[in-house]
Order: C-alpha cells, then sequence, then structure tokens
C-alpha cells in the first residue's frame, strides 16, 4: 500500500450548495457502481442473470453511502492504511446497521454470510470487510479524483437540474419499493391464516381417524396423509398469493434472499423458490414456442 496519499479534490472549498448537490451525485454514480458490480459478480456465480438491490432501479445504496463516506472522512487522512481500517470497520457498522434496519422493517435479509468464516449473524464476515477496507483505497485513490473532475466539469445549474431529476426518481423507488413490500409481508400474513384454518379443519378429521385406528401403521398412514395435505395446501396457497402479485411485488419479492424470524419465513422462503421455479417454466415455455413457431 502507499505510504502518501494521493491528490484527492477538495470539495470542501466550494460552496454549501455545490457541496451537498455534488456529494448527492456521487451518492448515485457509486450506487449505480455498486448494482453493475454486484449484478455482474452473482450473474457469473451464478451463470444466469441476477438483478442485485432492493430497489427497482440499477442502482445499490449501500454501496453509495459507503463510498461518499469514504470520501468524506478518509480525505483527510495522510496512509492508505488508515484508510483501510477506516473502511473495514466503517463496512462492519454500515452492513451491519442496513441489514438489522431492512430485517426489523421489512422482515427479509438481502444478504447472507451464514456459510461464509468468521461471520456476525450473516450480516458482516471478515473477508467482505477486508475486500471493502481495499475497495475503500481503490475508490478514494483511483475512481475518486476522475468522478470528482467529471463533476466539477459539469456546471452548478445541471448539477442541480440532475440532483433533482435523481432525488424525485430515487424517492419514488423507495416509496412504491417499501410499499411493495409491505404489501408482500400482508399477502405472507394472510396465506399463513389461510393455511392454519384450513390446517385446523383438517386437523378435526384427522384426530376422529386416528382415534379409530387401533394398529400403529394406521395411525403413521394418517399422520403421512395430514403432512401430505399441509404441503398440498401450502402449495396452493402460494400460487393463488403469487397470481394477486404485481410486477413491482414480484420484484422485491425475488430480489431478497430469505424472510427470517416470522411466523411466515418458512411460507415466504417457498414463495421465492415457486417464483424462480414459475419464471423457469415461463422461459422454458417461450423458448419451446420458439422452436416450434
Amino acid at each position: 500500500m502507499p505510504r502518501s496519499r494521493r491528490a484527492v479534490p477538495d470539495f470542501t472549498k466550494k460552496g454549501i450548495k455545490m457541496h451537498v448537490t455534488t456529494i448527492f451525485l456521487w451518492f448515485i454514480l457509486y450506487s449505480i457502481f455498486g448494482w453493475i458490480y454486484e449484478t455482474l459478480y452473482c450473474s457469473l456465480k451464478s451463470l444466469k442473470w441476477d438483478d442485485r438491490g432492493m430497489l427497482i432501479g440499477p442502482y445499490c445504496p449501500i454501496y453509495g453511502v459507503g463510498a461518499v463516506l469514504d470520501v468524506l472522512i478518509c480525505s483527510h487522512l495522510h496512509s492508505a492504511w488508515a484508510v483501510f481500517w477506516v473502511c473495514f470497520f466503517g463496512s462492519v457498522i454500515l452492513e451491519y446497521s442496513t441489514s438489522y434496519a431492512t430485517e426489523r422493517l421489512f422482515h427479509a435479509v438481502w444478504w447472507d454470510y451464514s456459510d461464509i468464516p468468521f461471520n456476525i449473524k450473516g450480516r458482516v464476515c471478515l473477508p467482505c470487510a477486508l475486500s471493502f477496507g481495499a475497495a475503500g483505497i481503490l475508490v478514494l485513490y483511483g475512481i475518486h479524483p476522475y468522478i470528482a473532475a467529471l463533476t466539477d466539469a459539469i456546471p452548478l445549474f445541471w448539477q442541480e437540474a440532475a440532483a433533482l431529476l435523481f432525488m424525485a426518481v430515487f424517492a419514488a423507488d423507495c416509496a412504491l419499493t417499501a410499499d411493495s413490500l409491505i404489501a408482500i409481508n400482508e399477502k405472507l400474513e394472510a396465506t399463513v391464516k389461510a393455511i392454519d384454518l384450513q390446517i385446523a379443519e383438517k386437523y378435526e378429521t384427522f384426530i376422529q381417524n386416528t382415534k379409530q385406528n387401533i394398529s400403529g401403521l394406521g395411525a403413521l398412514k394418517g399422520k403421512a396423509s395430514m403432512e401430505e395435505f399441509r404441503e398440498k395446501r401450502m402449495w396452493e396457497e402460494l400460487k393463488k398469493t403469487l397470481s394477486t402479485m404485481n410486477w413491482t411485488q414480484t420484484r422485491a419479492l425475488r430480489s431478497s434472499v430469505s424472510f427470517r424470524r416470522t411466523r411466515y419465513s418458512d411460507v415466504g422462503n417457498k414463495m421465492r423458490h415457486a417464483l424462480s421455479f414459475r419464471k423457469k417454466k415461463d422461459r422454458e415455455g417461450k423458448d419451446m414456442g420458439e422452436k416450434t413457431a
């Protein structure tokens, strides 16, 4: 790592108006870069297109926040090692707090490091924190001078116009995504209640049949029948719920990794699988139609 700090543009010499506008544009640009990185990495890893991010638009705000904080805080540091450690611990705080907040609000998670060594509740992990520490150096010394030069070349009037446009689109996206996630949770809750009601009705019949079964084999068959009934009714309710969801809701559901710590966690995860299966079947049907055409 270099011992001396490369020249990083000092935006603090500009007026407050330019300061706020430019920072927001940096946030949008780095959010887009983060989405590109996440999408390419996950698509190559799974060998299929994987549109990352919880929002509809092509941006991951956590990358934008992290990069902007990197520039604001670390541009005053005189050692690359200092930049590395600030970004290392900063990424841990940012990822953990974001994961915790989104899970508490929407009962869903968008990344899970549980299968990676040295993780904390699947929210953060050592390998990723080390990567973000190195990325902080790359952003500050390698990427940001060009980003700052780009925004400096744009007149203030056009910066403000672009910032207002991006702000309107971003705010609308956040509102639409939040509404979709709230609707998904309500639909999952209703689905679980519908399944429980049908299971309760079936359970009465199951109890009566079990009492009449003298042999253990008969009770075992009744139990198997009960489990099969529950699984069948669950998938039927999931299909029914999916048919009532619009595009923004299915997009939000598909972008999440899993649902945790709710009574409908299992149903939510199964619905994600059902959605992926339906998408695969639709794609296969489309390919078959093109071949027969």
